[in-house]
């Protein structure tokens, strides 16, 4: 009699877990953008379909060429928030860099009455790092080298002029260079105040990953994307003004730290109307006893290389609400763009915007052909707060060329400086623009 033969029981597949539900989003769901007119500066009030509100800088032109000036941007955000949700409460306070333009409103004592869930700045402001320390301190240096020295050089007004505004943006107030730094208040703000000073900051991106995505409790349903800057510790030899022999941006503080080695005259960039007519206002031998660098260096460049440095220092965001994909750039220059834009993984990203802040109030190097022509998608709606210049390095800004691109993809470009070509966004009276997005 054979051995009865056994089976063994099949085991049992453990059903795969269910997805949850996603949620659906109400039919008609917007995310309403508010660009204020800051003039040549970036302020733009968010709120999302589920009420959170997103503050995006806060600053304002230093010779008040937008509605805004003082105090008053700061008390009409806040008046704003309260209208929108009932309570003096912003959930994600973003600063993009440390320019005056984007940041000098938070010098206002109105913002001690705002409760905030988290404050975003780059990952160079984090004051936990020596190498971060050891660039602002020679960041700072630099540009008082430069004030000091300009009453050496024989400007003619308007070029004056532009220094002056892009010392000032740097935080150094040419009249005073040794005084306290403009914008010095406003970063302690971000860093540790407001009504609830011990609310999270993100100093972002945190890791070196293309993007860097994540979510926070504080914007339920929003998915956040870092692109920029580069969160890559060798940044910082290419944002020292003392390391960059590339352009000239170094020559104040190689001129500092080389006193004994000649650098020789700088060509002006822009030609001869750069200069003033007429002899220096100091003779031969008195110029001889300045520094050398007061002698050696051509104070626009200097100016226009601190400018250029402290843009390459701003954020790059996506904002992911449902299907709507916000694009908020800062005023990130070329050499940020151009890593991005290397990252199949972020160009795929791109690709997916419904709407974009143009970057830098529309310089020439802040939004590429490639971004405009090859990644953004066609007639999305885009935002750009600017001051169209007149009679100073703020020429040609907006760039028309760069308009023109935009135009020719469909993009639906609205300027804080021209509400009236943007009628149903803009009422009368008003000292903004509003945008609904579609989520």
């Amino acid at each position: 009699m054979s051995a009865a033969r056994t089976t063994k029981p099949k085991p049992k597949k453990t059903p795969a877990p269910k997805k949850p539900a996603a949620k659906k989003r109400p039919s008609g769901a917007t995310l309403h953008v508010r660009m204020y007119d800051v003039g040549f500066g970036d302020c733009f009030l968010l709120r999302t379909p589920t009420g959170q509100t997103v503050l995006v800088d806060a600053g304002f032109h230093s010779q008040g060429k937008g509605a805004f000036s003082g105090n008053e941007l700061a008390e009409q955000v806040l008046a704003d928030v309260k209208a929108l949700t009932g309570k003096a409460r912003v959930d994600v306070v973003i600063a993009t860099h440390r320019h005056a333009d984007h940041i000098v409103s938070f010098n206002s004592k109105t913002w001690d009455a705002l409760e905030v869930g988290e404050v975003w700045l780059p990952w160079v402001e984090d004051l936990t790092k020596p190498a971060v320390v050891r660039l602002w301190k020679k960041q700072q240096a630099f540009a008082y080298g430069l004030a000091r020295a300009l009453p050496s050089f024989s400007l003619k007004a308007e070029v004056r002029e532009a220094v002056d505004f892009l010392l000032w943006n740097a935080g150094v107030d040419p009249k005073a260079p040794l005084a306290a730094w403009s914008n010095a208040d406003a970063m302690t703000t971000l860093r540790e105040g407001f009504r609830n000073p011990g609310a999270r900051r993100r100093y972002l991106p945190a890791t070196k990953a293309l993007p860097e995505t994540f979510t926070t409790p504080v914007l339920p349903g929003v998915t956040v994307h870092a692109l920029g800057p580069p969160a890559d510790p060798d940044l910082i030899a290419h944002l020292d003004p003392s390391k960059d022999d590339e352009t000239y941006r170094a020559l104040l503080m190689r001129a500092a730290e080389m006193p004994g080695e000649p650098l020789g005259p700088v060509r002006h960039p822009f030609g001869d109307r750069w200069l003033a007519d007429g002899p220096p206002p100091l003779r031969p031998d008195e110029l001889k006893r300045l520094d050398s660098l007061s002698r050696n260096v051509d104070p626009v460049f200097a100016a226009k290389a601190l400018d250029d440095m402290i843009n390459s220092t701003s954020l790059v965001l996506v904002l992911e609400v449902g299907s709507a994909r916000l694009l908020l750039p800062g005023d990130a220059e070329w050499g940020t763009w151009k890593r991005i834009l290397a990252s199949a993984e972020a160009r795929t990203l791109l690709k997916g915007t419904t709407f974009f802040k143009v970057g830098h109030h529309g310089s020439h190097n802040a939004t590429s052909r490639t971004l405009v022509e090859d990644v953004l998608p066609k007639a999305i709606p885009a935002m750009v707060s600017t001051q169209e210049g007149k009679g100073t390095y703020r020429n040609d800004i907006p760039l028309p060329e760069l308009l023109d691109a935009l135009e020719a993809k469909g993009l639906k470009v609205a300027r804080s400086d021209r509400p009236d070509e943007a009628p149903r966004l803009f009422k009368p009276g008003e000292k903004w623009i509003d945008l609904e997005v579609p989520c």
